[in-house]
């Protein structure tokens, strides 16, 4: 897949899986810290794991409370799913980013909505009536069709346990009127800058972990400035309490990210 507004298409970084020897290292630092919910995915495509199974079961039996994942869903096929399913994961999201057949061959290069739906279909209809397993879909909203949510959510939406907006940043904002979701222009005063934004909530809560053992402040951007210790070397606690990462922490706390890699978000823009 070829998708505009991924940074895998645009980024020329090493593409990998990550070792299972340091995956269950890591799995077992998060226990020992007392983390309850673990994604096993980043920016990445989950599904290309065939380990995955595998390691979801692990991070179970490990004593970790929720584990999920996010899946652009073409290879959530009733082969792959099942095995997911039958593994013991928590949830599943489906990244919806399009509303239209058309517009997914346009955005992604590849023309598999139809394959989506209908795996999104299969996994709702494998799952049955496990309460211990919940199905989740997102979609960003077109600024210029929010209408095409509507569609995509009137599609899907018997087949998910819930089904939200993403919304753009910065001079926009989603309204909802008579059960529709509409994007408007945000009037002056509730426009957000990037500095209104700040601190960024991934800093303080969450640690991303790349496929080749780095602790990274960002869940969607995977530039290598970013990353604030080799977990190859030191231990999860010692990366996420190094001196690089508290000095962005004070940055973000000052709301001044002047100078650093945050100034130029992937995010906002």
């Amino acid at each position: 897949m070829k998708c505009f507004y991924c940074q895998h298409t645009h980024s020329k970084y090493k593409k990998q899986d990550i070792s299972k020897e340091f995956l269950f290292r890591i799995l077992k630092e998060l226990k020992e810290l007392k983390v309850k919910d673990v994604g096993l995915f980043w920016l990445g495509e989950s599904l290309l794991v065939n380990e995955l199974p595998e390691y979801i079961s692990i991070a179970k039996k490990i004593g970790i409370e929720y584990v999920f994942i996010t899946t652009n869903g073409i290879l959530a096929t009733p082969e792959r799913i099942n095995k997911i399913i039958d593994s013991g994961i928590d949830s599943i999201k489906f990244s919806i980013n399009v509303g239209s057949r058309e517009k997914y061959l346009k955005s992604s290069g590849v023309d598999a909505f139809d394959q989506l739906i209908s795996n999104l279909k299969h996994t709702w209809k494998y799952r049955g009536s496990r309460k211990t397993l919940s199905i989740y879909a997102s979609t960003v909203v077109d600024p210029t069709n929010a209408k095409e949510y509507d569609y995509i959510h009137s599609l899907i939406a018997p087949y998910v346990d819930h089904h939200y907006p993403i919304v753009p940043y910065g001079k926009l904002k989603i309204v909802t009127e008579n059960g529709e979701y509409r994007i408007i222009d945000a009037p002056k005063e509730e426009r957000r800058t990037l500095q209104e934004m700040l601190p960024c909530w991934p800093l303080f809560t969450e640690p991303h972990i790349s496929s080749d053992g780095h602790m990274s402040v960002c869940f969607c951007d995977l530039d290598e400035r970013l990353y604030v210790g080799d977990l190859n070397k030191m231990s999860l606690m010692q990366a996420w309490h190094s001196e690089k990462f508290a000095a962005l922490r004070k940055q973000h706390l000052l709301k001044d990210v002047v100078g650093t890699v945050c100034e130029s978000c992937i995010a906002y823009r």
